[in-house]
């Protein structure tokens, strides 16, 4: 029955499950199977109680599908605008100075803009042309500025349910920013002194440019992940990623827990990387003083391709 687990385990990678859920449904299964073999049943038997991999990980997925994130509520929120989607795929182009902004999944396919705050919000740039919603911020002789200290404005946008987003492009400077529950085929955030939040998305891929602000990724997951950051840090916890994670940091940590990816290829001036119960295949790692440590409860084989540090070390244990 050896290859008939590693047969579940490959399935159960393409249905997306977390590491973490991988392993308790392995545990479960190897345990089941043993108990049958020990009842006396053949291993066609066992194969016809349990049936294919392919189908067995599929109606697993299904079980193991996660609750979503709690979402805002928009209490406390006017609407600003609202607009009707007949397209199964948009784009989303936000940028914003000062502002925080949530996008979460709304409950018709409407997209709905809520604000709060003071301030003339007609001068912002709402609009939905061409499968395509943009929200930005308004400009004074070709330069964006800021209106924090005047407005104030907090945005809430409710994409609609059962919708894909091709690209979301967010561009921010001093804004907080929180995605719940998306399905996103490429983000590509770019902020600075802001902070970043994602929990429970699926996003092909994932392009990080951020100055001074943190960023967390939670319960998601992710084909692959560029990262390049100068001074905030990086935390992904119980995250799956079916391809490469590529960083760069300067100063920042990267903090990576109940996560695994193909291909891990980090380079880091000064800034740490820990990583704890962190699967990767292979790993290229460089530095001028940066650690790497990963810590792991499972023994797993992982790959050092290239490794180079002036007076950082390396540990993987």
């Amino acid at each position: 029955m050896k290859k008939y687990l590693e047969d579940l385990r490959k399935e159960l990678v393409k249905q997306k499950l977390t590491e973490k859920e991988i392993d308790e449904i392995m545990a479960d299964h190897e345990e089941m199977i043993n108990t049958g073999i020990d009842e006396g049943l053949t291993e066609d038997e066992i194969k016809e109680k349990f049936g294919q991999p392919s189908q067995l990980a599929k109606e697993l997925a299904e079980d193991e599908d996660q609750e979503p994130a709690e979402q805002e509520d928009n209490d406390g929120f006017e609407l600003l605008n609202s607009f009707d989607v007949d397209s199964a795929t948009i784009s989303v182009n936000v940028n914003l100075l000062s502002e925080d902004i949530t996008y979460q999944i709304g409950s018709d396919s409407k997209i709905k803009v809520f604000y709060k705050g003071n301030g003339k919000v007609e001068k912002y740039d709402v609009s939905y042309e061409k499968n395509n919603f943009k929200l930005l911020a308004p400009k004074r002789s070709g330069y964006t500025f800021s209106t924090r200290n005047a407005n104030g404005f907090d945005f809430l946008v409710e994409l609609p349910k059962n919708i894909i987003i091709d690209v979301l492009k967010h561009v921010t400077l001093s804004s907080d920013s929180t995605l719940l529950n998306l399905e996103v085929q490429q983000l590509d955030i770019n902020t600075t002194s802001g902070d970043l939040e994602i929990d429970n998305c699926k996003i092909d891929k994932f392009i990080l440019h951020s100055v001074s602000g943190d960023a967390a990724c939670e319960d998601s997951t992710f084909e692959d992940v560029v990262l390049s950051q100068v001074s905030g840090d990086f935390v992904m916890e119980k995250c799956t990623i079916n391809g490469d994670f590529k960083g760069h940091t300067v100063s920042g940590d990267v903090e990576l827990k109940d996560v695994s990816c193909d291909n891990f290829e980090m380079s880091a001036v000064s800034g740490d990387v820990e990583g704890e119960n962190f699967y990767p295949k292979k790993v290229i790692f460089k530095s001028i003083s940066g650690d790497l440590n990963i810590k792991n409860k499972e023994k797993r084989y992982i790959e050092i391709v290239k490794k180079s540090t002036l007076s950082g070390d390396i540990n993987i244990s």
